[in-house]
């Protein structure tokens, strides 16, 4: 169960970032607030069962890296944010 947690954690985090390319930023950070749930399951379920491993564990800091390097980089500037709506 853990990986299938991590994987959908995932695809959570990259379809958010492709909502946040594409200028929805709502969608965006719904989906990057659902990833963080799959995160913590993995994470507990990883420390709580048999499965704990080293591997387990460091796939987990790459994944949560991963989502905050591509929440960063994808992440609409305030500044374009606020001339938008004042252009609106």
């Amino acid at each position: 169960m853990t990986t299938w947690t991590l994987w959908i954690g995932a695809l959570l985090v990259v379809g958010g970032s492709a909502a946040q390319l594409k200028r929805q930023a709502v969608a965006a950070r719904a989906l990057w607030v659902l990833a963080v749930p799959a995160f913590v399951a993995t994470a507990a379920s990883a420390a709580f069962t048999s499965e704990f491993s080293l591997p387990l564990l460091l796939i987990l800091v790459v994944a949560i890296a991963a989502t905050v390097a591509l929440v960063s980089v994808t992440r609409e500037p305030a500044g374009s944010a606020a001339a938008r709506r004042d252009a609106q």
